[in-house]
């Protein structure tokens, strides 16, 4: 039997506002999310659920949708004593709290090993953890070069969502040139300032932590990396 670390999450904290706030240009009404009311977050890192995922989370919290993330590795090295696992934990919720999301849990799997294990068996421990679920969310690891955490937790959430008959929502960068996304895509607008926080909540990641990009830099540098476009993108399977 593997184990968890399960938090619930508190009532959201609240982003610390900018001394001044520069004035916005006029925009055009954001596109309404799809409705849902219990969403699972199926991420393979605690960085992935921030930097990647953090925008697209705020704003279904914002919603009233009930999240809930599941994180499926801590540290890609042993932790014999148990302790760095309680910091990873706690680090997620705080981040988690400021998202607004309702529950974060974080599993036992190793950084980097997570692609050892089956889909189907990863999915099973999802569904032992995961509480009532109306549709799940991850991010697209179909990219070539993805990392096999990611693919692995991809394919995992995709066995979820199949099991369940409920949609897959996957976060894909932007590749395209025009103003409007392809067909089948769905714009978020996202609150970077509320995302940059939950960043600030981790770590920066160690020299084996299998975090890429911004990932790499310190929390506060991760944070000022992150894009300032104000929307990201979502598939529907």
């Amino acid at each position: 039997m593997r184990a968890t670390v399960v938090h619930e999450v508190a009532p959201r904290e609240t982003a610390p506002e900018p001394e001044t706030k520069p004035e916005r240009e006029a925009e055009s009404p954001p596109e309404p999310l799809p409705r849902t009311r219990r969403l699972l977050v199926v991420c393979a890192h605690p960085f992935d659920a921030t930097v990647t995922l953090g925008g697209v989370i705020a704003a279904f919290a914002d919603t009233g949708t009930a999240v809930q993330v599941i994180c499926m590795t801590h540290d890609p090295g042993p932790d014999p004593d148990g302790r760095r696992r309680p910091v990873r934990a706690g680090q997620l919720l705080r981040a988690a709290r400021l998202l607004g999301a309702r529950e974060a849990t974080l599993l036992e799997h190793r950084a980097a090993h997570l692609q050892w294990n089956p889909p189907e068996v990863l999915a099973t421990e999802l569904r032992s953890v995961a509480g009532p679920v109306d549709a799940v969310l991850t991010i697209d690891a179909g990219a070539p070069g993805s990392h096999p955490d990611l693919v692995r937790a991809a394919r995992a959430a995709r066995r979820v969502a199949s099991r369940l008959g409920c949609p897959l929502y996957a976060w894909v960068p932007r590749t395209w040139d025009t103003d409007q996304p392809p067909e089948g895509v769905i714009t978020v607008t996202c609150d970077r300032a509320r995302q940059r926080a939950a960043i600030g909540c981790h770590d920066a990641p160690g020299p084996r932590d299998p975090a890429q990009g911004p990932c790499a830099e310190p929390a506060g540098e991760a944070a000022d990396a992150t894009t300032d476009e104000p929307q990201d993108y979502l598939t529907i399977r």
